[in-house]
């Protein structure tokens, strides 16, 4: 009583996958293509196997069936095969498509079921024993196909449909008792409707696992799009969608340990606009973050692809420059500046800013928050001397006494 509940109970569970996992017909055409392309490649190799079952019924037949029988049953045999193994060659190479391909695949499964019904034409009728080696043999040659095609089962009911129309047509008239071929007939019918209804009910399976393998690769990408969205909005300036002060932690982390790893140099350039206050005083905040979005592109267009424009803070932004001396920094700190002055950031009101640009580059014994602890100092040494400049942190080496002692003083 017990086991029969349980029974009760896991048939609505089986039945209600469709109505907890639905189906489009985009998600069926793709599990049936994946399924075709799957039974083309397992066909295949079944095919190629094939010429062992020749022998085994060659074998059997042997010193009983006529030799020109089994000559002629294997030419015909073989005739077939080789078609069809060069038929799946052919589909295989252009890509197994469901589309193109299905009535090749039908023309193969339904000539190999030709090939083996003509067993009962070639060989049976010679010894009772022999004919029902024979059955059995096809029996056999029906449960091992039974895998080949379990992923597009269209094709193997196929294969089994013509293999048991012509093995019993065969069997009627090639065998003299007629009771005994109809019991041949009869047994290897009820075989094939057997083994045909549990293929359909593994295929179901198998399909509807292709359809759960697709709709979990559907759902680990957007689940990765969703990552990588909330890692890009974690990582961006929601204002003018360049880097946040996380983005530029990371980008002066990973450029501090190429810098100890390889001594390969980077600088970054402290930008701070003139007099923003009192645009936000004079046209409000709405204005003024229309300054900064504005600004932000300005300085983007001056970048190279490798460089990395981060918001600091109000209005001040820091680019990392890779690969680049303090000398060639200063260069790039001199463009921009010009670039921004040159003209207005905004034409409605017409806003015009200037900047000021501080310079530091890393030396070996720093860290990053040496590094821009440098920026700001320059920055403020840029503000300090009239704005609208560029103001590079640089060190300067005199001889103090003979004994070799050094003093660093900034220029």
């Amino acid at each position: 009583m017990q086991s029969h509940g349980s029974s009760n109970a896991e048939s609505p569970h089986m039945s209600g996958m469709s109505s907890r996992f639905p189906v489009s017909e985009v998600d069926r055409a793709a599990a049936r293509a994946i399924g075709f392309s799957e039974c083309a490649l397992t066909l295949r190799r079944a095919l190629t196997t094939t010429p062992v079952g020749w022998l085994l019924a060659s074998w059997f037949c042997w010193g009983t069936v006529p030799q020109n029988a089994i000559v002629g049953w294997l030419g015909v045999a073989a005739i077939v095969w080789a078609f069809s193994l060069w038929t799946m060659h052919i589909v295989i190479r252009d890509g197994s498509s469901y589309e193109r391909h299905r009535m090749r695949l039908h023309w193969v499964a339904g000539m190999d079921g030709f090939a083996w019904g003509l067993t009962t034409w070639f060989l049976v009728g010679h010894a009772p024993v022999l004919d029902a080696t024979l059955i059995a043999l096809l029996c056999g040659v029906i449960a091992v196909n039974a895998q080949a095609y379990s992923t597009y089962p269209v094709a193997y009911f196929l294969q089994i449909g013509t293999l048991l129309s012509v093995s019993a047509i065969g069997l009627l008239l090639h065998i003299v008792d007629s009771k005994s071929a109809m019991d041949y007939a009869v047994g290897l019918s009820v075989f094939v409707i057997l083994i045909a209804y549990y293929t359909h009910e593994i295929s179901k399976r198998l399909l509807e696992g292709f359809h759960l393998q697709r709709a979990n690769a559907l759902l680990a990408q957007q689940l990765h799009s969703a990552l990588r969205k909330v890692e890009l909005d974690a990582a961006t300036d929601a204002l003018t969608g360049q880097g946040n002060r996380r983005a530029l932690d990371e980008v002066l982390k990973q450029q501090a340990a190429l810098y100890l790893s390889s001594g390969k140099s980077f600088s970054i350039l402290l930008l701070d606009i003139d007099f923003f206050k009192p645009i936000n005083d004079e046209f409000g905040h709405m204005v003024g973050d229309e300054v900064l979005r504005a600004f932000s592109q300005r300085v983007s267009d001056y970048l190279r692809p490798t460089d990395v424009c981060t918001r600091f803070g109000g209005e001040e932004f820091v680019v990392v420059l890779p690969g680049t001396s303090l000398e060639e920094a200063q260069d790039v700190a001199e463009r921009l500046r010009l670039g921004v002055a040159q003209s207005p950031l905004l034409r409605t009101p017409t806003i015009q800013v200037t900047v000021s640009i501080g310079v530091a580059a890393l030396a070996p014994d720093q860290t990053v928050g040496d590094l821009l602890a440098d920026a700001d100092a320059s920055v403020y040494a840029a503000k300090k001397a009239g704005r609208n400049q560029v103001h590079p942190r640089k060190l300067h080496v005199r001889q103090v006494d003979g004994a070799g002692s050094e003093e660093h003083f900034e220029a």
